[in-house]
């Protein structure tokens, strides 16, 4: 009886953490350009790239963006990981246009411009906008 308990409380258990995962999705605007930036602080560049707006310029830009981020001494990186996430201005285009401005606590004088667009009711980073004179 005992051990019956234990499995259905263990089945349980693994199917609502199941669950929760998929309601921690990132949906909206601010949401989506946070976890894209902090998935590329910490390094998690396959995650990151679920957020993007895929064409062939995204893609080139974030393929070399990636390359020079992994030339980065490791040191680096470990301080580019415990970095925060500073929010320093939200601009809203449309309403399915955001540029979200941000720099992150280990290079606070570095600020960055992301374009967020909305596309088929999806969130998704624009890099042409940040690699772009529009700054």
């Amino acid at each position: 009886m005992l051990k019956k308990f234990l499995i259905i409380l263990s089945l349980s258990s693994c199917l609502l953490s199941c669950k929760n995962k998929d309601e921690s999705k990132p949906v909206t605007d601010v949401e989506v350009a946070t976890t894209f930036i902090r998935d590329i602080l910490d390094n998690k560049f396959k995650e990151a790239e679920t957020y993007l707006l895929i064409d062939e310029t995204n893609k080139q830009y974030f393929d070399r963006f990636q390359q020079q981020f992994h030339t980065q001494d490791k040191a680096i990186l470990a301080k580019y990981k415990n970095a925060d996430i500073i929010v320093n201005d939200i601009s809203y285009i449309t309403d399915s246009i955001c540029i979200f401005n941000y720099s992150n606590s280990y290079s606070k004088e570095i600020k960055t411009k992301l374009k967020v667009v909305r596309v088929d009711k999806k969130w998704q980073i624009d890099l042409k906008y940040t690699f772009s004179e529009n700054q």
